[in-house]
């Protein structure tokens, strides 16, 4: 078997335009993920917002309307009045939550960092607090005892710290970041969110040993279900081509023998297996 490429992934819970780029890169690295080796580096973004604590303060002030301008700009689902009712103080707990899990499972803290982001960006969850990541962890029959213990400590902030050497490494200053390494060690980095071709565009440069690159097909809405435990109906629109008036529709058809439930949280409207 050829080596694969090294697909390194800065990003950070509570980086507003890696939220942005959440549904581009996961369809692009399930569209080839045979060729690649994903490495997901967690930067520490938020360590202590003590500053967020007044709900008055101006800079919860400005970090919620951050949120408004990115979510406009990408078109994507934000909800940005957690940072008036419950501002997010850290963005390391579930960090160093994530790292612990994908020790052990990749696939589970894949969805586990999902869930925190539509938390943190949607569903005005205050990823900072102990109670909040362990609901999440239950929803994926995660055991986060242990895990929350070392979240919290000294212990945890140092496997987040030792997690960073790539940043240093590959001279990564901002999120999201995207480097891609091949076996003859040539890299291309690719930088803020960008478009599913931009990431297709750059592995083909980079492929190296690879002769061809052959893309699976994108995921149905059922399989996608089972990588996200809520898809929003913008993404669906994107993903699916579907016109906005056509969504429920699709919906259903896509889902007809799969129990779901379609929801909405302050108007962001979304869909979900049932259970």
């Amino acid at each position: 078997m050829k080596p694969r490429i090294h697909l390194y992934y800065f990003t950070d819970p509570l980086c507003s335009h890696c939220w942005a780029l959440d549904t581009t890169l996961t369809l692009f690295k399930h569209a080839y993920a045979d060729y690649l080796n994903i490495i997901t580096v967690m930067g520490g973004m938020l360590e202590s917002g003590n500053h967020y604590d007044d709900l008055k303060g101006p800079l919860a002030k400005e970090q919620a309307k951050h949120w408004d301008q990115v979510g406009a700009f990408y078109r994507i689902p934000i909800n940005s009045e957690i940072w008036m009712k419950d501002p997010i103080t850290s963005s390391f707990p579930s960090s160093i939550a994530f790292l612990l899990i994908q020790q052990k499972d990749p696939v589970q803290a894949a969805k586990f960092m999902r869930l925190v982001r539509e938390g943190a960006f949607v569903f005005e969850k205050n990823i900072a607090k102990k109670s909040v990541l362990q609901e999440m962890m239950a929803q994926l029959n995660i055991d986060s005892e242990k895990i929350l213990e070392t979240a919290f400590s000294p212990e945890g902030k140092q496997i987040l710290i030792n997690n960073m050497q790539p940043m240093i490494d590959l001279s990564i200053n901002g999120f999201p970041s995207v480097v891609m390494v091949n076996s003859r060690n040539e890299g291309i980095k690719v930088t803020g969110a960008r478009t599913f071709d931009t990431y297709k565009n750059a592995l083909i440069k980079i492929k190296g040993d690879f002769d061809d690159l052959i893309e699976k097909p994108t995921p149905s809405l059922d399989q996608l279900l089972d990588i996200f435990p809520h898809v929003f109906f913008s993404e669906i629109q994107k993903i699916y081509h579907v016109d906005a008036n056509q969504i429920e529709s699709y919906i259903r058809s896509e889902l007809k023998n799969v129990p779901h439930r379609i929801e909405s949280f302050k108007k962001i409207r979304y869909v979900q297996k049932s259970i």
